[in-house]
This record gives structure tokens, C-alpha cells and sequence, in this order.
């Protein structure tokens, strides 16, 4: 409700303090409400929002109990198995990684004053803040798209970033880790497109293990284990 484009502003700040009050340890309100504040150009409110979602120990935006409520509806309606997982999981919209990545560009305009101002352990901050949200997304435990937009962000911090800086562990640079980025990137396309070729052949048990699997382990785990059983085969 808190993402419908049909609420009114006042509608959709009643249903992110909902959020907040019913899941005090997801982070999920605390990134849209900064979202809004710093569209309605209110800044000091949108890090009191971020400071919040930072301290939270989940990011849930509970994709995998809606994909399951879809596919019990379609299986209702008469549909197969498979058909009501392929049907529910295709169906599912994201919404909110528009409104991330806008959020993390907001935070990296905060960053870049931060400077213009002298003030360079604001701007680490900001930057940290980020970086931490693109981490929390690229999980691999959700969808893919999701982490395609979670190494998006992540790369939107580390390009503003000089290349040689000292980045992660094992002697890493920022420079290493966009290149793995890049890399992991070009594996979950691949990946993707290994996938297309496959779903047509496969028998109906093993796409609904496919699509189960997906909701246990996240997509680009299920993609990685669907290309090593039955690619070569």
C-alpha cells in the first residue's frame, strides 16, 4: 500500500508509519520515507530516515510470501502447478528498486555538498550509506533483478570514488571490486540466457523445483544450479 501510485501523499506516509510500527526491524520504510523526504526537499528528515534504516538488521520487502499467495490463487482458478509458479513469479513487481535507486542518488547529491562545504567526514558518511544499501540488496537471496540494482548502486558510490583507494579485504582496491561487480553482472545475464534456453525442455517436476527453489535460495543461486544439472545435458 505504501507504494501504490493511487494513495495521496498523506495516504502513503500513513501506511509507511505502519510499516515501521508493525516490522520495527525492517529497513524497508525508513529507505522509501527518505525517498519522499528528499523528493519534497526536506534533508534533514531523509537522514534521520536513512540513520534509522541503517541501524535495522533487515531490508524484507516480502516478495516470496507474495509469489506465494499468487501462485495458491492461480492454482485455485484451475491452473497447473508449474503454470501458477511461472504465472505468480512473472507477475511480481518491484517498485521499490526505482524508488532505491533514487534514494541513493539523493544521498550521493548530500555527498557531493557535503564537500562543496568542507565537510569531508559528512561526505564518507553519506557515501557509506550507499554503499551499504547496494550491499544489502545484491544478496543473491532475493530476485536478480534485485541484485542487478543492488550492484547499480553499489557502483554509483564506488565510481565517485578514487580507483586506487584501499576497498574490502585481502588488499583490494575500489578499482577490484567494480571489476567484480561488472563480472558478477555479466555471470547473472549469462546465467539468465542459459535459463530461456532451458525452461522450454524442462519436464513439469523439475519446474516446479526450479521455481520452489527460487523462493528458498533466491534467484541467482536457482539459475547457477539450474545451468550446472541440466546445461550439459
Amino acid at each position: 500500500m505504501a507504494l501504490s501510485k493511487s494513495d495521496t501523499p498523506e495516504e502513503r506516509r500513513q501506511w509507511l508509519d505502519t510499516l515501521k510500527r508493525v516490522a520495527p526491524d525492517n529497513a524497508m520504510a525508513d529507505y522509501l520515507s527518505a525517498n519522499d523526504a528528499f523528493k519534497a526537499g526536506r534533508t534533514d528528515d531523509a537522514v534521520q530516515d536513512l540513520q534509522a534504516a541503517y541501524a535495522k538488521p533487515q531490508l524484507q520487502d516480502y516478495w516470496v510470501e507474495r509469489v506465494q499467495n499468487a501462485e495458491e490463487a492461480y492454482q485455485s482458478a484451475g491452473y497447473s502447478a508449474a503454470d501458477a509458479k511461472a504465472v505468480a513469479l512473472g507477475a511480481l513487481q518491484l517498485p521499490q528498486l526505482a524508488q532505491f535507486k533514487q534514494v541513493a542518488q539523493g544521498v550521493l547529491d548530500l555527498a557531493a555538498s557535503y564537500r562543496q562545504a568542507g565537510d569531508e567526514d559528512s561526505a564518507q558518511a553519506a557515501m557509506q550509506t550507499v554503499l551499504n544499501l547496494g550491499q544489502r540488496l545484491n544478496t543473491g537471496q532475493s530476485t536478480a533483478i534485485q541484485d542487478l540494482v543492488g550492484m547499480a548502486i553499489e557502483r554509483l558510490a564506488l565510481s565517485a570514488m578514487d580507483p586506487a583507494t584501499p576497498y574490502g579485504p585481502g588488499g583490494q582496491t575500489v578499482k577490484d571490486r567494480i571489476d567484480d561487480l561488472v563480472q558478477q553482472r555479466q555471470t547473472i545475464r549469462a546465467l539468465n540466457q542459459t535459463a530461456e534456453g532451458l525452461m522450454t525442455t524442462l519436464p513439469e517436476p523439475d519446474l516446479v523445483t526450479f521455481f520452489d527453489r527460487q523462493k528458498v535460495f533466491g534467484e541467482s543461486p536457482t539459475l547457477q544450479w539450474l545451468a550446472a544439472k541440466y546445461a550439459k545435458q
